[in-house]
């Protein structure tokens, strides 16, 4: 798929960077010192270019755990989600016959007849809602890190363009090494900018679309106890009969309204999910091109 360049590429496309950062550097060394800078600079000039060399590397390495971290990620919350909808709405046989179920392995009642029918499926919502309370808990936690980190870049970034212009002004650079100098350095420090940009874009994504789905398990965790232990209103239970029409013990038609509003919300949270998935992948194509 043209939009998912290989990671070979990628890191081609860093490691070229890093080269032509050290480019200047090479041409500098060829040339007489009387030149382009003086003896002074060249030991400033060199390790500013070296230093940015390293920083394309850095930047390689930062893809590469951008991407490894929200394929794991997405796809964690999908299989959450999509084991969350075949609960509340089982998969047409025909269906199963084609697609392994998120469900395999679980022994799960799908189609319950009593109150004990539903205790596995609770077993198993509880087990989704702390595993999404962990999510959080370790999005959050990565968010903080990552906005600590971007704020190092940009004070440091702050730093390099205030020496490249004090070299300039003690004549330790040419006007020509200023201008090539500044702008490699904003091209990188541009780079960084969109990285935490689609960082902080990602997080609010997953959280949102993760408190959702809290929400709704948390839901269905009430009803499913409610419905086990009896407790549930015995109005509205009626009021469900009459508008089904019978066909199940009044304590499992209590939760239909519960599941089709859950099994809604799953469908529109997977197509969120993928829409992000699929625009974090493309930004990562062309980040670097």
């Amino acid at each position: 798929d043209s939009r998912h360049p290989p990671t070979s590429r990628r890191e081609a496309n860093a490691e070229s960077m890093a080269r032509r950062a050290l480019t200047p550097l090479v041409l500098l060394l060829a040339a007489p010192a009387a030149g382009a800078v003086s003896l002074a600079g060249h030991s400033a000039l060199a390790s500013g270019l070296e230093a940015r060399a390293a920083e394309w590397r850095a930047v390689s390495q930062a893809e590469a755990d951008e991407r490894r971290f929200w394929a794991s990620e997405w796809s964690d919350l999908e299989t959450d989600l999509e084991r969350l909808h075949d609960v509340v709405e089982p998969a047409p046989a025909a269906h199963k016959q084609h697609e392994k179920s998120p469900l395999a392995g679980l022994k799960l009642n799908l189609e319950p007849k009593n109150p004990a029918d539903l205790i596995p499926a609770l077993t198993m919502l509880k087990g989704l809602y702390e595993d999404g309370k962990s999510r959080i808990g370790h999005l959050n936690v990565r968010e903080k890190d990552l906005k600590a980190k971007f704020e190092l870049k940009t004070a440091e970034h702050g730093r390099r363009i205030q020496a490249i212009d004090a070299r300039f002004k003690n004549h330790t650079l040419s006007a020509e090494f200023k201008t090539n100098e500044t702008r490699d350095e904003t091209r990188l420090f541009s780079y960084w900018e969109r990285v935490r940009e689609r960082q902080h874009k990602q997080y609010h994504t997953s959280l949102k679309i993760q408190h959702g789905t809290l929400e709704k398990v948390k839901t269905m965790i009430d009803m499913y106890e409610k419905t086990i232990s009896g407790k549930a209103d015995k109005a509205t239970i009626s009021k469900e009969l009459r508008k089904v029409g019978g066909g199940a013990l009044p304590e499992i038609v209590f939760l239909q309204d519960t599941k089709t509003a859950t099994a809604r919300f799953c469908e529109d949270a997977l197509k969120e999910l993928r829409a992000a998935q699929k625009e974090g992948q493309e930004t990562l194509a062309v980040d670097i091109e």
